[in-house]
């Protein structure tokens, strides 16, 4: 017979979510191919196949309760059961263990490392049915990779094609592993204008949940397009939507241990020549976003994120101005009325730095007898964007110690 004891012991019932950084009005959007909305959507959801995140915590909390659930269906009993949730929350996502995992643990860690930079986070279903919904009726602003596979390319381009005809497109934020070896590197997906940015590479980053009792310290490997919609979050927050993502103060890379592969100088200048943009880590620095290329051609001013992303936001908000004159009469007084409403919108982004000039036509000179006649209303609006600093150049002059430097000799 045993002695008399005391017995104590620590229930761990906690999923704790990371801090990210603040929020964000930016809305980022992925499609699911793995069953994610299935698992831990609730009931709406499930019946809309289209889930909404603000947050971090909202995000692990879903994972929290799909855990519980399915220790409970193991078997498990009682309070206790809720300290295994760690480990058995960490077999379903930790890429490190494909014994155990779920097919959707990319997507989670996807959508995980979009909500760190504080945006507000949107999951649909991937039917050829569900993708129309979502491009006709969610609003949001940049649609990332779920995953490395070409098909979740190929789903972001079937959104944002069908979005850019309507009056609020989005950008889609496309990866590329292609090996960086040749000055004529190929984009991996499709996209050829400003509405598409293309990344390149993959980082490995710290497993929330660790890797169980065999490796705590297992890091998960992931792509970078979500954090480059998160860099975008960042941005609308800090600044504005015209703002270069890029650079060290608003594309700093969260949650880096390493890069799969650091791009050297010249493997950089491949890439960025390629319409590409790397990231890069540089020691003392950190981890940024080095290149705000589009897809679009190297020639037009929208080759740029910040030049695309102010058309976007003009797009948006011209639009319910548009509409408003919609069954008035085509007349001065209506003419007069766009004129005025359109000017305190771009009167605002001049003032804010998107635009350095602008000019707005919508006069009996391009609302001709004939257009009133046939019932359209024209209205052309001129804009000049501000481009941003993609090259610097310093010359250091070395004087002789008797020149007058101050007065430039």
């Amino acid at each position: 017979m045993a002695r008399p004891n005391v017995t104590i012991k620590t229930v761990d019932e906690s999923m704790v979510a990371p801090i990210g950084e603040n929020t964000s009005t930016t809305r980022g959007a992925m499609i699911s191919q793995s069953g994610l909305i299935t698992d831990l959507g609730n009931t709406a959801e499930k019946a809309a196949n289209l889930m909404v995140l603000e947050d971090l915590g909202s995000w692990y909390a879903k994972l929290r309760t799909f855990a519980e659930a399915q220790l409970v269906a193991l078997g498990f009993a009682g309070a206790t059961l809720i300290g295994a949730i760690g480990l058995t929350a960490g077999g379903y996502i930790d890429s490190n263990n494909s014994a155990t995992r779920k097919p959707w643990h990319q997507e989670w860690w996807a959508m995980n490392n979009f909500l760190q930079y504080g945006g507000v986070g949107i999951i649909g279903h991937t039917t050829d049915s569900m993708l129309s919904i979502i491009a006709s009726t969610e609003v949001f602003d940049v649609m990332f990779q779920g995953g490395t596979a070409e098909s979740y390319a190929t789903n972001i381009a079937t959104v944002v094609e069908t979005k850019k005809l309507t009056d609020s497109p989005c950008l889609g934020v496309l990866y590329n592993q292609q090996p960086a070896t040749t000055a004529s590197m190929a984009r991996l997906a499709g996209g050829t204008d400003e509405f598409y940015v293309h990344v390149w590479g993959r980082k490995y980053h710290l497993n929330s949940f660790g890797n169980g009792a065999n490796d705590d310290t297992a890091l998960i490997l992931s792509n970078l397009t979500p954090d480059i919609a998160g860099c975008m979050a960042r941005t609308d927050r800090e600044n504005y939507a015209w703002t270069s993502p890029a650079g060290r103060r608003r594309g700093r890379i969260l949650n880096v241990v390493r890069l799969e592969t650091n791009p050297t100088a010249t493997q950089q200048d491949y890439i960025y020549d390629s319409g590409i943009n790397p990231v890069v880590t540089f020691p003392g620095e950190g981890t940024i976003l080095f290149g705000d290329k589009t897809g679009a051609a190297e020639t037009s001013s929208l080759s740029r994120i910040n030049v695309s992303r102010m058309f976007i936001y003009l797009r948006k908000v011209i639009a319910p101005i548009a509409r408003s004159v919609l069954f008035e009469l085509n007349d001065a007084t209506t003419q007069a009325r766009f004129r005025m409403a359109a000017d305190g919108v771009l009167r605002g982004v001049l003032a804010a730095g998107g635009i350095t000039d602008y000019r707005i036509i919508c006069d009996s000179s391009n609302n001709t007898p004939a257009n009133v006649q046939s019932r359209i209303f024209t209205a052309d609006i001129l804009v000049k964007p501000t481009i941003s600093i993609n090259f610097v150049r310093i010359t250091f002059t070395n004087k002789n110690l008797q020149s007058d430097l101050n007065a430039g000799t």
